[in-house]
């Protein structure tokens, strides 16, 4: 029998209670990070990052508890809003709680919206905690880029402390079982922006810190609002989880692996190679009294794209999509996969410095969100670096004529020309050559 489980879609998270005839759903965040483009950096931009009750039978606005006010980092809500009855204070409580991008778990009352608790679940650089007056963050200085017009380092960046991927709960152990994880990232606002028909208009540049990734399953007491146990990963951007009333929490995670611990204690039961991440969140069902766990394999989603080389660290970036189901005695083994090494052989670097810099920055807003950052595939499309097409003139067919079109790879005829696509292939020659000499 299930006690516990995670679910939820990438952008919207939606929750009903059938006794208060309430919808809950989390609100994400405008296009351009910036409040200064979105309100000359004034007030809160209301319902931005904020989790939304209403009434189930007519829409009416109930209540809302807005996360992260004036948000500017990708700090959204839209995470798994996950409801329970929690004792808290010698009282029984109908709660709502959150794992927030932000790093704050968030325990709020269900019925009313009020704010009930938040601790970090992560390390975050941010905010020193939450007013329990008013429920606001509590801002370090410096933070906000749209203020200072600074460069400023994240923690959590824009791919959140927990994001998408869902998180589970157990009655049984009064846990609750979070995909966590630690990517920094540094916000340089740019001064001289202008609005592009096509490609990253955010005002902003995100790149990648040199701090260690981590990701790990967390098993959090929402009560207390502390740490129980972990069960650490090779690299952040693992799968959901999902609780069952056997003790047991099963997770897949980025290496290729689906691991199943003990829910009280985190120990370690069971892990088999799926030979491709996991990033879904498991269901259990049963089918003529015998108990199955089932999940989807495969690699993706926007990290993987963008983050290249700290997707790598994460561990298998094979993309093999299959439905997987276990039970207690199965037999069935997977079919081996054939090897498929990726082969760097670039021509020459020739290019002058600052054909590098120009193509290196073009690459950063154009082409980085798809190929990678640093140029560095992330599994999911071509890693440039290995490109037959970067020593001959396709490559400029490709990128300005959609010569590739029915592969995904759409024309930037409209905002690119011959002599920017000439920097971005060189910049690509020449990190391709640094990692050929240096893998």
């Amino acid at each position: 029998m299930v006690e516990g489980g995670g679910g939820g879609t990438v952008w919207d998270a939606i929750s009903y209670d059938p006794e208060l005839n309430l919808v809950y759903f989390g609100v994400g965040n405008g296009l351009e990070w910036p409040r200064a483009r979105r309100s000359a950096d004034k007030g809160d931009n209301l319902f931005l990052s904020s989790i939304v009750a209403l009434n189930a039978d007519t829409g009416a606005y109930v209540w809302h508890y807005q996360a992260t006010p004036g948000e500017e980092w990708d700090f959204d809500a839209v995470q798994q809003l996950m409801l329970a009855d929690l004792e808290l204070g010698g009282k029984r409580r109908q709660v709502l709680m959150q794992a927030n991008k932000n790093g704050f778990f968030y325990v709020l009352d269900r019925r009313t919206g009020q704010f009930i608790s938040a601790k970090t679940f992560v390390n975050i650089n941010w905010a020193k905690g939450i007013d329990e007056r008013t429920g606001r963050p509590i801002e370090n200085p410096g933070i906000r880029y749209s203020s200072t017009g600074k460069p400023v380092q994240m923690m959590p960046g824009p791919d959140g402390a927990h994001t998408w991927h869902p998180m589970a709960f157990s009655p049984k152990t009064g846990l609750v079982y979070i995909p966590a994880q630690e990517i920094g990232k540094k916000f340089t606002p740019l001064k001289d922006f202008q609005i592009s028909p096509e490609g990253w208009n955010l005002g902003v540049a995100v790149d990648g810190t040199p701090e260690r990734k981590k990701g790990y399953l967390l098993a959090w007491d929402p009560v207390n609002q502390k740490e129980v146990w972990r069960a650490d990963h090779r690299g952040p951007w693992n799968g959901g989880a999902v609780a069952t009333g056997g003790n047991l929490v099963a997770q897949g995670d980025a290496a290729g692996y689906f691991n199943v611990y003990r829910a009280d204690t985190g120990e370690k039961l069971w892990s088999t190679f799926a030979q491709s991440a996991i990033m879904a969140g498991p269901v259990t069902y049963e089918v003529d009294g015998e108990q199955y766990i089932a999940v989807l394999s495969g690699w993706g989603s926007a990290f993987s794209l963008q983050a290249g080389r700290v997707a790598a660290s994460s561990g298998n970036l094979r993309n093999v999509s299959r439905v997987l189901v276990f039970k207690l005695g199965g037999t069935a083994t997977l079919p081996p996969l054939e090897p498929r090494p990726l082969v760097i052989n670039p021509p020459a670097d020739t290019a002058n410095a600052a054909t590098i810099a120009t193509g290196g920055a073009l690459f950063g807003r154009f082409c980085s969100v798809c190929h990678g950052e640093s140029a560095v595939g992330g599994g999911v499309v071509p890693d440039l670096r290995a490109s037959s097409f970067l020593g001959n003139d396709f490559f400029y067919e490709i990128v300005l004529n959609g010569a590739m079109k029915d592969n995904g790879m759409a024309s930037f005829k409209s905002i690119l020309d011959h002599q920017k696509v000439e920097a971005i292939r060189a910049y690509v020659i020449h990190r391709a050559n640094e990692d050929k000499q240096h893998p």
